[in-house]
């Protein structure tokens, strides 16, 4: 939760001038990763929510929220943007792949999401998107679960 709400905090200023709303939900857990590298990857992922946020939409928000299943924690990362075409969603992890949306809405080289894919494989933690064109977008990161109280050891 800590970290999370850091990287927020980083982009106050942009959600209040764009009248974004953020809600962050159940997001006191532990993980297993290495904490530059998720600050990182979080970056990315809220500056692609804020990016592609659709403007012509009453409400916009940006949602982080987590959940356990097993022994691992959930992390998702939902936007009500602008969405992505059926067709771009298998290709967004893609090396220079910037989508019908990088090429009309944002100047994008294609590298984020790439770079992002390839520093959860190294750290071990899964992600996946899913998004439908002009309804929303969500990232979802698989974490392996912490239980270790590192102040007992």
């Amino acid at each position: 939760e800590q970290l999370v709400r850091q990287v927020v905090k980083k982009y106050a200023a942009i959600f209040i001038y764009n009248h974004i709303s953020i809600q962050l939900e159940h997001l006191d857990y532990t993980v297993l990763t290495d904490e530059k590298w998720l600050i990182f990857i979080l970056n990315q992922l809220i500056n692609n929510s804020i990016q592609y946020c659709d403007r012509e939409k009453e409400e916009q928000k940006i949602c982080l929220k987590a959940h356990v299943e097993g022994q691992r924690v959930i992390l998702q990362v939902y936007d009500n943007g602008i969405g992505m075409p059926s067709q771009d969603v298998p290709r967004a992890f893609e090396k220079s792949f910037t989508g019908e949306n990088g090429r009309n809405y944002r100047r994008s080289t294609g590298m984020g999401l790439y770079i992002v894919k390839k520093m959860c494989g190294r750290l071990g933690h899964k992600i996946w998107l899913e998004s439908t064109r002009g309804e929303y977008t969500k990232v979802t990161l698989e974490f392996y679960r912490s239980d270790f109280d590192l102040t007992k050891v």
